[in-house]
């Protein structure tokens, strides 16, 4: 299968000792406050980042549509929003961003104040786009070491423990076979070098998760079996950790990693085949990776956070609306209350962020119909 994030991907082609582990799990009503809605229009926002405890950038892509050719284009773009300043949000100029035709699908910020952001490979040998945070402002730039015979490639992840350490995973196709590649990327600080995990051929990576420069993970999908894939990189060898076996197949999206023994991966599995995809949340303790019980009916997980207090947020659906949830040791999952406000546009969610009490959520709306989902609007919800 084809992984793509959010509607314009579509578009384009403490401890965890006191959770339930098996049994029903039901969402009560969480509180938390009122979400405001900001709309991006025509940027369909794929992923948001907290560099600091008052800054919050969101990013993705401007759509654009030629209904006569049929054909549809990407900007890359980025929206700050500082708490510390005049509280909205703001498009951050991105020099040389109309040169590519690209989604920003992953930001990445680390502690000494880097960031790196990933997206789509370019024409004409123009490689996949990152960008680098320096000096206060995004400097777009080529990443042309791909595996040899990759193309039409991109990088959905990317996750940095510093500025000299940083890590991006995802997918591209072999030009002979069309066959699904994995794309695995890693910067030194200098540039950044393609890198092969043994025994991946078959793989999907849509999420990347560094700790520490020793602890980095990896998940995504075995396009062979159908089933998830959670590979661990030591600092000397990845090594594919076992997941939940599902009868048809499963898939992971996202991995959040607070400490070695608290790792969280969401996403979705099937029992039978066309089953409605269920949404799947595994949790990691140093040695295995459990299934954590969701509320009846949860559709799809896209994306997860990590919150104060052991607590973990998650957003994903499609089908009917937007999932989201919260988790804490003590009161288990409740609804975030994801906003719909108009039933004629039903919300998309993409990516999640925590900063203390306040969520962001990144995401769009889109028009429902027999033919499928059109894009109508960016949005980003905050509280």
């Amino acid at each position: 299968m084809t992984v793509v994030r959010g509607l314009a991907g579509t578009l384009a082609g403490v401890g965890v000792g006191a959770m339930a582990l098996s049994g029903q799990a039901a969402a009560a009503s969480g509180g938390g406050g009122t979400w405001l809605e900001t709309s991006t229009g025509q940027v369909s926002v794929m992923t948001v980042a907290q560099p600091t405890s008052t800054v919050t950038w969101a990013a993705g892509a401007e759509v654009h549509t030629d209904p006569d050719e049929g054909t549809t284009g990407f900007t890359p773009t980025v929206y700050e929003r500082d708490l510390g300043g005049s509280g909205g949000w703001r498009q951050l100029p991105l020099r040389g961003a109309d040169k590519w035709n690209s989604r920003i699908n992953d930001i990445a910020t680390a502690a000494d104040g880097s960031a790196f952001f990933v997206g789509d490979e370019g024409q004409d040998g123009q490689g996949i786009l990152v960008g680098r945070y320096v000096s206060g402002a995004w400097k777009l730039a080529a990443d042309k070491g791909l595996p040899a015979g990759v193309f039409e490639a991109s990088l959905l992840s990317v996750s940095a423990a510093s500025g000299s350490d940083a890590w991006a995973v995802g997918q591209g196709y072999d030009q002979d076979t069309y066959a699904p590649v994995p794309v695995v990327q890693h910067w030194n600080g200098k540039r950044w070098r393609s890198v092969q995990i043994p025994g991946s051929a078959g793989w999907t990576l849509n999420q990347v998760s560094e700790l520490a420069p020793d602890d980095v993970w990896a998940v995504g999908v075995d396009e062979g079996t159908g089933q998830s894939v959670a590979v661990h990189w030591n600092g000397h060898r990845w090594t594919r950790t076992p997941t939940p076996v599902f009868a048809d197949s499963a898939i992971l999206f996202d991995i959040a990693a607070r400490t070695p023994q608290d790792v969280w991966a969401v996403g979705w599995s099937r029992d039978t085949d066309k089953q409605r995809p269920a949404g799947l949340a595994l949790h990691w303790d140093g040695t295995t990776w459990t299934q954590v019980p969701l509320p009846r009916g949860t559709f799809s997980l896209q994306a997860a956070a990590l919150r104060p207090h052991g607590g973990l947020a998650v957003v994903g659906g499609n089908d009917d609306g937007a999932v989201g949830l919260s988790w804490t040791p003590a009161a288990g999952w409740q609804s975030l209350g994801l906003p719909e406000n108009d039933p004629q546009l039903p919300l998309g969610a993409s990516s999640v962020a925590s900063s203390g009490a306040h969520l962001t959520v990144g995401g769009w709306h889109y028009v429902s119909s027999d033919e499928g989902d059109t894009f109508a609007n960016g949005t980003i919800l905050t509280r």
